[in-house]
């Protein structure tokens, strides 16, 4: 069984994880082994940890036989994910996390008898990671990020849409967008639209709507965009998971 907690700027996941291909996230994220080590492939390195944080597109796999994980991933636009940069990988593509940290985190879940809104509140606090932390982004980027997390679907003209709103011509919104957030618009709307189907599928229980009302252009589409971003198929995923979401 898998659970997920979804919030607008990160997803935890708990699973007795499979070994997914390797694969790179459009997200910061944070693993940790709930009952044994982890065996890990990052950036061409193998190693067997408790727990590892890794930096935005890097290519890896991680894999938890017959074991349980605890997955982060963090949306490369919020304050965790530049809080996570700065306080941990310190700008380097991964990092093996101390094992006093590693141990704290364990406690906080095992303390919350599996619900993973409180887990989630009280690993943050063990990471000293604060959402409410002071941005420097631009204000038109921070306009554009809120909304988009209002938008149920990303339709076709949503180029024109961002652009339109803050006043800018195509090429310089998305050079200042990239400048701001770390990847390129066309990147971040791709994994919007990830989380857009996830958040659909909670809602419908039917892949094919999720990914249409998301705004892929097929289910395939959806599909494929899944294997690429976690390394294993959506339906395999969502067969085995339960979800609880704000």
């Amino acid at each position: 069984m898998t659970d997920l907690l979804f919030e607008y700027d990160h997803i935890l996941i708990r699973s007795e994880y499979k070994t997914p291909e390797l694969h790179s996230h459009l997200a910061s994220h944070l693993i940790i082994g709930l009952n044994r080590n982890i065996t890990c492939d990052i950036c061409g390195d193998s190693f067997e940890t408790n727990g590892v944080c890794i930096a935005s597109n890097i290519p890896h796999t991680v894999h938890a036989e017959n074991g349980e994980l605890l997955l982060y991933l963090y949306d490369t636009a919020s304050y965790y994910s530049e809080e996570i940069t700065e306080k941990y990988l310190i700008h380097k593509p991964y990092i093996i996390l101390d094992d006093n940290l590693v141990s704290r985190i364990q406690d906080a879940w095992a303390s919350s008898d599996g619900d993973l809104q409180i887990a989630d509140s009280k690993i943050m606090a063990v990471c000293d990671l604060n959402r409410n932390a002071a941005s420097q982004k631009d204000k038109r980027i921070t306009e554009t990020l809120e909304y988009l997390k209002q938008l149920d679907t990303i339709p076709d003209d949503i180029m024109e849409q961002l652009c339109s709103n803050v006043c800018l011509s195509q090429s310089r919104f998305s050079h200042l967008f990239k400048e701001q957030v770390g990847i390129s618009l066309h990147r971040y709307l791709a994994l919007d639209k990830m989380k857009k189907g996830y958040l659909s599928f909670i809602k419908t229980g039917s892949i094919t709507d999720a990914a249409m009302y998301a705004g892929f252009d097929s289910p395939s589409h959806f599909a494929a965009t899944c294997k690429r971003m976690f390394g294993i198929s959506f339906s395999e995923f969502a067969g085995s998971m339960r979800i609880a979401s704000n």
